[in-house]
């Protein structure tokens, strides 16, 4: 039988198949061996025995349609996942037992005679449940880490994430964790970031985080520290979350609460020149 492991956020997913499995670009880096599982991935070609489609629950819409919806059973999720290219077509039939941290994947089509259990969004979705049980949250972000401290930069679309990361880069030689979805996990009463695997090949990360900033662009650089229900509400904007489960949503808010009262939170006017960094260290230097 088929076995591979991916190691994402710290955590080790182990993938099983009677089929061959496809592994894409951005995966590869994150493969390794012989380490303890601490999610299973059980994965099928075709569809699951008696298969019936339930009642949905939650729906992820996007201009074009349903990318994917759900049914929140008793005991564990059904998952049913479209193809990103093709909407019309269902790429992946996914149950999650929380209880058991195990994965049943069933993919409907395989290429080239192998299954890709993993092909978008069921990958992300796989890290994302996962943050609904452990001290982790996933967030939309760059982080950069210079001089053993890492920072992020959070925000939607357009605000400067990837520019703030290229400038650390460029003008201070920082390393760039990842400039789009980020893992942020607590373990041993410390912060940790990560990233993610993408659609294409980047060595896995981790740093040691420093502080979080919340940038938007401004005619003049400008830092205002967050504290309480303005930086949770602030963290919470920009963390992955779907709001179709209450005990979901109350564990991603305690963790935030959690992070706020260890991590500086800021929000950042940025003018988007290398002198934002200086900026940006000599704010810290004074603690503001």
């Amino acid at each position: 039988m088929p076995s591979i492991q991916l190691s994402v956020g710290g955590f080790i997913f182990g993938l099983n198949s009677q089929a061959p499995l496809k592994i894409e670009e951005g995966y590869l880096p994150f493969l390794t061996e012989n380490q303890v599982v601490d999610v299973q991935i059980d994965c099928f070609e075709g569809y699951p025995t008696n298969y019936t489609k339930p009642d949905i629950h939650y729906q992820a819409k996007t201009q074009e349609g349903v990318l994917w919806e759900l049914h929140q059973g008793e005991h564990c999720t059904c998952i049913f996942v479209y193809d990103p290219n093709n909407l019309e077509v269902l790429q992946q039939i996914a149950y999650w037992n929380q209880e058991n941290k195990s994965w049943q994947v069933y993919v409907l089509e395989s290429q080239d005679g192998a299954i890709d259990p993993l092909a978008y969004p069921l990958g992300p979705l796989v890290w994302y449940f996962l943050s609904t049980i452990e001290d982790m949250l996933m967030i939309h972000g760059s982080a950069v880490q210079l001089d053993q401290q890492t920072r992020v930069f959070s925000g939607f679309s357009g605000v400067g994430k990837s520019t703030m990361a290229h400038l650390w880069e460029n003008n201070r030689q920082a390393t760039i964790i990842n400039d789009d979805r980020l893992i942020i996990r607590k373990i041993e009463n410390e912060w940790f970031v990560y990233n993610t695997p993408m659609f294409y090949a980047a060595a896995p990360q981790k740093g040691k985080l420093h502080t979080v900033f919340f940038p938007y662009h401004a005619p003049a650089n400008k830092l205002d520290k967050l504290d309480g229900v303005a930086a949770l509400s602030k963290l919470l904007a920009h963390t992955i979350h779907h709001g179709h489960n209450k005990a979901h949503v109350e564990h991603h808010m305690e963790i935030a609460t959690q992070l706020i009262s260890q991590i500086a939170c800021h929000q950042l006017g940025v003018v988007p020149t290398a002198e934002v960094i200086d900026f940006i260290m000599e704010k810290e230097s004074q603690h503001v």
